[in-house]
């Protein structure tokens, strides 16, 4: 009786560690025992189409893999990044993880996400510039649907009641000068008309929308390896380019405290803004406007802003094969279609922007054309975050009027110690 009292025992206690194994092992299965991957992706634009894209892959994939996106709200510039943090370092990340262009090299350095060479279907299909930014190291962690850029949104009744005629070809775009000969022209503080408008949010958009004026004018913000600060953000062609764009705001052809709807409401003649604004444009059927590039160098250096958010798999996975599936039914050409229609952004694959024939039309040529021709991704670097938020508080403080080259130097500082922090 014993014997048998100590062998149901045995049975009941095998059956319990069964069963927790099983409870286990079912926590990454979906139904009918399918693979379940989990997505993290910022609310936005995007967001409907992400969903009927995750509910057509879950429809072919059914029984053999379940995916579940969760949207982030952005309560602030960096309540998403802050979460992709928490859940790293309680390694309680999701299979796939969207990101910021310039947050790549700090998420691969960190072991976030992790390198996706030979997983990406038709690379070669996306555009130069979406593959520079997933890169770090030489090897590739991220790919995206959709890039992004910066133009020169323009008033056409302002212009051409001043005489001005705007450029229609690449290689004709303003330089720097022509541009601020242009605002100034443009001007008039009896009206409270300024020459041009550029969004004051001192968060990202700052070191996204002045990088080209530092890259055509010779400078850069880090080492190319990323391995220093000193000597680059804060160097004399860096410091020149920053004293020229602060030339606008001294003179008073930018307003520091605009209003929202500035250049929609015909007191801004100009605006250097992003690729998605064109969207928002058309609901302002009143005002007539028009799309030129982004100005260049007074030497013929030509650079536009590029990136966007893209597609990583974590650290935490154990679904990589099944991952890299899902990655590749979202990226494929007419899901990219579908998100950049979406989020009213060039696609990042060249078979999607071929077939979105909007693009090869005024005025969202001009976008294209830079998107394939200027596109410089933003800086390379495990520091970036520090970067970007130091570099943008310098620019809001040279801005009001604060000195360059000790505004720059503060920058250095901060990124090379960040950057020493983390050898």
């Amino acid at each position: 009786m014993k014997k048998f009292l100590a062998i149901s025992m045995a049975v009941v206690l095998l059956l319990g560690i069964l069963s927790a194994c099983s409870s286990k092992e079912s926590s990454s299965s979906g139904e009918g025992g399918a693979v379940k991957l989990t997505l993290w992706h910022p609310q936005g634009d995007a967001t409907d189409a992400y969903k009927e894209i995750i509910k057509e892959f879950n429809q072919k994939y059914k029984g053999k893999i379940q995916a579940d996106i969760t949207f982030i709200p952005r309560g602030n510039k960096y309540a998403y990044e802050d979460k992709v943090s928490a859940a790293a370092t309680s390694n309680t990340l999701p299979d796939l993880v969207a990101m910021d262009g310039p947050n790549v090299a700090n998420y691969a350095d960190s072991g976030i996400i992790q390198p996706i060479d030979g997983l990406v279907e038709n690379q070669d299909d996306f555009v130069k510039s979406i593959i520079t930014q997933g890169t770090f190291n030489g090897k590739l962690y991220t790919v995206g649907p959709t890039e992004s850029t910066v133009a020169l949104f323009y008033n056409k009744k302002m212009l051409a009641d001043a005489g001005i005629q705007p450029p229609t070809k690449l290689e004709d775009a303003w330089t720097w000068d022509q541009f601020y000969d242009a605002a100034k022209k443009l001007t008039n503080k009896k009206k409270g008309i300024y020459g041009v408008n550029w969004t004051l949010d001192y968060g990202e958009w700052i070191i996204y929308f002045t990088g080209p004026t530092v890259w055509s004018n010779g400078g850069s913000f880090i080492a190319k390896n990323g391995s220093k600060a000193d000597g680059y953000v804060n160097g004399p062609k860096a410091v020149e380019a920053l004293k020229y764009l602060q030339k606008f705001t001294k003179e008073g052809l930018v307003n520091l405290q605009p209003k929202p709807t500035e250049f929609e409401d015909g007191k801004a003649a100009m605006m250097l803004m992003g690729s998605w604004e064109w969207r928002k444009l058309q609901d302002y059927p009143n005002t007539e406007w028009g799309i030129t590039y982004y100005p260049k160098s007074n030497d013929g250096e030509q650079v536009s802003p590029s990136g966007d958010w893209n597609w990583g798999i974590s650290k935490n996975t154990k679904h990589k094969k099944e991952a890299a599936t899902l990655l590749n039914f979202m990226l494929n050409k007419d899901n990219v279609i579908k998100l950049a229609k979406a989020s009213n952004k060039p696609a990042a694959r060249m078979s999607s922007f071929e077939s979105m024939t909007e693009w090869n039309q005024a005025p969202l040529n001009i976008l294209k054309e830079q998107v394939l021709n200027t596109a410089h991704p933003r800086p390379v670097t495990t520091a970036y975050p520090v970067l970007s938020t130091k570099y943008g508080q310098a620019v809001q403080n040279i801005f009001l009027g604060g000195n360059v080259q000790d505004e720059l130097d503060k920058v250095a500082q901060e990124v090379d110690k960040e950057i020493d922090r983390k050898k």
